[in-house]
């Protein structure tokens, strides 16, 4: 496969192999161009970022960004980050974070009395402080400003490092989570095997991530949201996740297909619209801009989250 040229090729690193399975056998899928013009992306073209290729790996179907910043980089823009970023993550928005809803509703099916719980890239530390005092409750994040707020939570106990240096003693955790993280990993393989030696025989992972695999991101093809932003470089679909996790030792035992964000007709009306465009100017070239329909910046247009996110629970 051809390499992409990059000037600021010293920074980044670039995939020669899956991460989750291993295989040489890698296709060509998608060239996304990056959202760039937002404060908390503006470091993607001091990069050299705006844009990447994106490879599916013909063994377990895994999505992945063949040219990827380095691990220094990518610690430092979470570290440094600010409160745009935080603001992103909706967390207290209980009518965008379903992923949150159905995450309470299993743990509180199967875990009547609690436990302990470690929650990776916690942000600051909403979801573990809904949980209530019956758990035992621990995070773990990069981002410095979240780490920071999540510590001023009543009991939560917070770590501002990564799952792997952190370092806990084997089997501490009845449950581990993580939400909106898989796709910040260049390689999740390390996280799924040191989660399955923290966790006490019997515990759970539960995870949530965007599902490539989902009817509305195979639509949606190069301009599906979860692409084009250049902090997002894993994707999975419930096949590839199934793969990961059996390498590490888990068993799934349930995928659920979830909306991630806001449930309204013009979150709908506008998901049609996005993948409608799309469409049209994969059928029809770029000339179709020139028509009263398509006025606005049709080429830089993203389709919207839409049935696209998934929970997994392993154990």
């Amino acid at each position: 496969m051809k390499q992409p040229n990059n000037q600021h090729t010293d920074r980044f690193e670039i995939a020669k192999v899956c991460p989750v399975c291993g295989s040489c056998r890698l296709q060509r899928k998608f060239h996304v161009r990056h959202v760039i013009d937002d404060p908390q992306r503006a470091c993607a073209l001091e990069l050299g970022f705006a844009g990447a290729t994106v490879v599916a790996c013909r063994e377990c179907s895994f999505l992945f960004k063949l040219q990827q910043p380095n691990a220094a980089d990518l610690h430092e823009h979470y570290a440094e980050s600010g409160e745009d970023y935080l603001v992103s993550l909706a967390e207290e928005h209980s009518g965008i974070r379903e992923d949150f809803r159905v995450a309470r509703q299993l743990l509180t099916e199967a875990f009547h009395k609690g436990g302990t719980i470690l929650d990776i890239g916690c942000a600051s530390g909403f979801f573990l402080e809904s949980l209530g005092g019956n758990w035992e409750r621990f995070g773990i994040e990069l981002f410095h400003l979240a780490a920071e707020r999540a510590r001023k939570r009543p009991g939560l106990s917070i770590r501002e490092c990564d799952l792997v240096t952190a370092k806990f003693p084997a089997q501490s955790f009845d449950v581990i989570c993580s939400f909106d993280v898989l796709e910040h990993l260049p390689s999740p393989t390390p996280i799924f095997r040191e989660a399955r030696r923290i966790l006490r025989p019997g515990g759970w992972l539960l995870l949530g991530t965007g599902d490539s695999g989902s009817l509305t991101a195979r639509l949606a093809g190069s301009r599906w949201t979860y692409l084009c932003l250049p902090e997002h470089l894993s994707f999975f679909n419930s096949n590839s996740l199934r793969k990961g996790l059996a390498k590490a030792g888990f068993s799934v035992s349930r995928f659920e297909r979830i909306h991630h964000g806001e449930r309204s007709r013009s979150v709908a009306t506008g998901w049609m619209r996005g993948v409608g465009k799309h469409w049209a100017i994969e059928l029809f070239g770029e000339n179709i801009i020139r028509l009263g329909l398509f006025r606005q910046k049709t080429t830089e247009f993203l389709v919207p989250y839409f049935f696209d996110h998934m929970i997994c629970v392993a154990k």
